[in-house]
């Protein structure tokens, strides 16, 4: 199923980058940055505004598809971990996706009855807003369906949870909030990584080498290293290595603040960008709660069940060992 959607998606995004990049090169390209910046809303400047929002808007549909090869993996990777939190977020972020693609759809309908008043043509992005209207339903009833196969896929992956951990309540309490701190760093990969590049290629590069552009780039390149080092940190039970990357979690926030303030000007209603800066943000900051809750966890039973690769087998190869030792001190009375 999720392979189906992601196919279907990337199909249509593909489409609607082709026109909307099409019916771009067909305006006028902006010669100063008046007619973008400015709050006046002169007539002549529509074909240029639209012309930049246009292009802004291909990289909305190239990151609705890095989205989509991201998705795939996510769930791939929680039917084999049975990661019951990352299931159910899932489903979440699918329906939030399709939000964002509706937003897409006003967007479009702006843009389009703005130029419909000038002489430009706008063949192609009439196409394109009703492709957006069949990738919003596409996306609603994607999101429909795997909301409900991931609330059925949950409740068995509870079951092998008890199976796996047993009854003790403490341990399984501690064993989802790091279910929880896993996912969020996992979906960092998108909303913090991914933004970041997105922002790299469209802002910070065009406007040269700054003091701000140093420190985005070395962060950027930075995350997912720190990403990867917090699992590490986490199945280690490290409270060093874990607040080495509470730190750099800081850093990011500081990060997200640069962009904001080099990003944000009059007439700038870039919606899906705010809402995406936004969401890195809430994410950040949720990563660094749960990661502070995981640390005041450590040492309390929990990192046997948390191993994973050679960690895990060496861990299970362990456990047998002791159980057999065990057996072996049962004495026959027969």
């Amino acid at each position: 199923m999720a392979l189906c959607q992601c196919i279907i998606v990337i199909a249509l995004q593909g489409a609607i980058c082709y026109l909307n990049s099409y019916q771009a090169d067909l305006l006028p390209e902006p010669t100063t940055d008046n007619a973008l910046t400015a709050s006046s809303t002169k007539s002549d400047w529509i074909p240029i505004r639209a012309a930049d929002r246009l292009g802004r808007i291909k990289w909305e549909n190239i990151a609705f598809m890095g989205f989509q090869v991201w998705f795939i993996g996510m769930v791939f990777d929680a039917t084999v971990y049975q990661n019951t939190a990352e299931i159910l977020a899932l489903a979440i972020l699918n329906v939030l996706c399709a939000i964002l693609g509706a937003l897409q759809v006003v967007d479009g309908i702006k843009w389009l009855k703005s130029l419909l008043n000038t002489n430009y043509p706008t063949d192609a992005l009439a196409t394109a807003e009703k492709i957006q209207i069949t990738l919003s339903v596409v996306l609603v009833s994607f999101g429909i369906v795997m909301s409900f196969l991931s609330y059925q896929m949950s409740k068995q992956f509870g079951w092998n949870i008890y199976k796996k951990i047993g009854a003790d309540v403490q341990i399984q309490k501690m064993y989802r909030i790091f279910q929880f701190f896993v996912l969020a760093l996992k979906i960092d990969i998108f909303t913090v990584f991914m933004v970041s590049i997105f922002y790299l290629m469209q802002f910070a590069l065009k406007r040269g080498i700054m003091w701000e552009t140093i420190i985005q780039v070395i962060v950027t390149v930075c995350i997912l290293p720190m990403l990867y080092f917090a699992r590490s940190a986490g199945s280690a039970e490290s409270k060093v290595k874990m607040s080495i990357f509470l730190i750099f979690l800081c850093l990011v926030l500081f990060h997200f603040a640069l962009i904001f303030a080099q990003t944000l000007q009059p007439n700038n209603n870039w919606y899906t960008w705010i809402v995406l800066i936004w969401i890195g943000v809430a994410f950040a900051l949720a990563t660094a709660v749960l990661g502070i809750i995981c640390m005041k966890n450590f040492g309390k039973g929990l990192k046997p069940f948390i191993q994973r690769g050679s960690l895990k087998l060496e861990t299970e190869s362990n456990n047998m060992k002791k159980a057999k030792a065990h057996e072996s001190w049962v004495i026959d009375e027969d």
